[in-house]
C-alpha cells in the first residue's frame, strides 16, 4: 500500500497541510482589500491576476531552474519564503504600517514562490514513488485539495469573520512553514542533477528545449491543448454562472452560496474515485469521459431559464455537481500521463513550457466569457465553454491518447535533449 512508503506520507501531509491554508488566503487575500482599503471589484481583479501572472510568465525559466537543482531544496525554499511574504501582512497590520501596495507586492511574489513550488511538487513526486503508484499518488493529491477547496473557503470566511482577514492569512502563512518542515522527513536522496552550462543565453536553450519536448512530442502537444480548452470552458463559464444566477435567475446571494456549494460537494467523490476510474477505463478514455460530462454539464445551464426558481437551482445544482465530479478525475490522469511520459530529468522544463497555456487558461477565460456575455448573452458563455469542453476530446482523439490505458509506450515517452 501506498501508506506504507513514509517519504510520500511526509510530502503528502506537508502539502495537505499548506492546501489548507492556501484555500484560506482565497478568501483572506481579497477581503483584506475590501475590509481594510474598501477597495472594490478592480483591486480584487487585480490582486488576483497578480498571482496568475508568475504562472504564465516565468513558467519556462523556472522549469529550467527545477531541472538544475534538487526539487525538495526548491519546495524548502519556496515554502519558507511563503511563510515571509504571508507573514508580513499581518506583521504589518499590527504595526499599523499595511499599505495597499504591500498588499499587491505579496500577491506577485506568493504567485511567483506557487510557481516555484508547483514544478517542484510535480517534477518530485515521480522521484518518491515506484512507477506504479503514480496514479494512486495523483488521486491522492487530489483528495487533499478538494478537501482544501471545501473546508478551506467555508472555515476562512469564519476565520475573516472571526479574526478579521489580515489574522487569517497568517493561518497560511504557517501552513506554508509546517509543510517546509515536513520536507525535512524525507530520507530519499535525491540522484545528483545533471550538470549544465550557466547563464542567460544557456537558460534560454534550455527553455527552448523544454519546448521541443513538449510540444515536439505528441501525447503531451496534445494534452497540452487538451487542458488549454477544458480549462478555458471551465474558467469562463465558473466567472458568469454567477452573474447569470443573479441577472437572469434572479436569485439571492444565499441561493447563489448555496447553489455553489451544494454543487461543489461532488468533487471529493470524484478525488476519491478518480484512481479506480482511471485505472478501470484506462487514462486515455477517462480523459474523453471527463470531458464530454463537463460539455454535458455546461449545456444544462442554459435550461434553467425555463423553469421556475425551484427548477432553476435543481439545475445550477447539477451542472456543479457534474462539473466539480470530472475535475479531479481528469486532473489524475492529465499528470500521470505526463510523469510517465516524462523522465525525472526533463520533467521541471516539460511542465514550465505547459504552465502559460494551461494555467494562462484560467485569466483567459474570464475575459473571453464576459466579452461573449456583453456581446450575446449570459446562456451563450455556457454554449460556447460545452464546444470548448467538446473541443478538448477532439485533442484527445487526434493525439490517440484515448488509447493510452495504464502506461505510456516508448515511442510516446519524452526524448531529452
Amino acid at each position: 500500500m501506498l501508506f506504507r512508503n513514509r517519504d510520500f506520507r511526509w510530502l503528502w501531509s506537508g502539502e495537505t497541510v499548506s492546501l489548507l491554508g492556501s484555500e484560506v488566503s482565497v478568501i483572506a487575500l481579497p477581503s483584506l482589500a475590501v475590509l481594510a482599503f474598501g477597495e472594490g471589484a478592480l483591486a480584487v481583479g487585480l490582486l488576483m491576476a497578480l498571482q496568475w501572472i508568475p504562472f504564465v510568465v516565468l513558467g519556462p525559466i523556472f522549469g529550467v531552474i527545477t531541472d538544475r537543482m534538487r526539487r525538495r531544496f526548491l519546495m524548502q525554499v519556496a515554502n519558507v519564503a511563503r511563510f515571509v511574504i504571508l507573514g508580513s501582512l499581518p506583521l504589518a497590520a499590527v504595526l499599523d504600517q499595511l499599505t495597499l501596495t504591500h498588499l499587491y507586492i505579496a500577491a506577485l511574489l506568493k504567485g511567483i514562490f506557487d510557481v516555484v513550488f508547483q514544478l517542484a511538487y510535480q517534477a518530485y513526486l515521480p522521484q518518491v514513488l515506484d512507477r506504479a503508484d503514480l496514479i494512486d499518488g495523483n488521486a491522492k493529491t487530489q483528495i487533499s485539495r478538494s478537501l482544501a477547496l471545501i473546508l478551506g473557503r467555508s472555515f476562512g470566511g469564519g476565520l475573516v469573520s472571526l479574526v478579521g482577514a489580515a489574522r487569517a492569512i497568517l493561518l497560511d502563512a504557517v501552513s506554508y512553514l509546517v509543510a517546509g518542515i515536513t520536507l525535512f522527513f524525507i530520507r530519499m536522496r535525491e540522484p545528483e542533477p545533471a550538470p549544465s552550462n550557466r547563464g542567460i543565453g544557456a537558460t534560454l536553450r534550455d527553455a527552448k528545449d523544454g519546448a521541443v519536448m513538449t510540444f515536439g512530442n505528441r501525447m503531451l502537444r496534445y494534452l497540452t491543448l487538451m487542458s488549454t480548452f477544458g480549462n478555458i470552458a471551465v474558467s469562463m463559464c465558473l466567472a458568469m454562472v454567477i452573474v447569470f444566477a443573479y441577472q437572469d435567475l434572479g436569485f439571492s446571494a444565499a441561493q447563489v452560496g448555496l447553489a455553489l456549494g451544494l454543487g461543489g460537494v461532488t468533487v471529493m467523490l470524484g478525488a476519491i474515485l478518480a484512481g479506480k476510474i482511471n485505472e478501470r477505463l484506462g487514462m486515455g478514455r477517462t480523459l474523453i469521459f471527463t470531458h464530454i460530462v463537463l460539455g454535458i454539464a455546461l449545456l444544462l445551464l442554459p435550461l434553467a431559464t425555463i423553469g421556475g426558481t425551484g427548477f432553476a437551482f435543481g439545475v445550477i445544482v447539477a451542472s456543479q455537481c457534474l462539473a466539480s465530479f470530472t475535475t479531479p478525475i481528469g486532473n489524475v490522469g492529465i499528470m500521470t500521463l505526463i510523469q510517465k511520459a516524462t523522465p525525472p530529468a526533463a520533467m521541471g522544463r516539460v511542465a514550465g513550457v505547459a504552465l502559460p497555456f494551461v494555467w494562462g487558461a484560467h485569466a483567459a477565460g474570464p475575459l473571453l466569457g464576459s466579452a461573449i456575455a456583453a456581446v450575446f448573452a449570459t446562456s451563450v458563455v455556457f454554449v460556447v465553454g460545452a464546444a470548448l469542453a467538446f473541443c478538448a476530446v477532439f485533442w484527445i482523439v487526434l493525439g490517440s491518447v484515448h488509447r493510452l490505458a495504464d502506461d505510456v509506450p516508448e515511442d510516446l515517452r519524452v526524448v531529452v535533449v
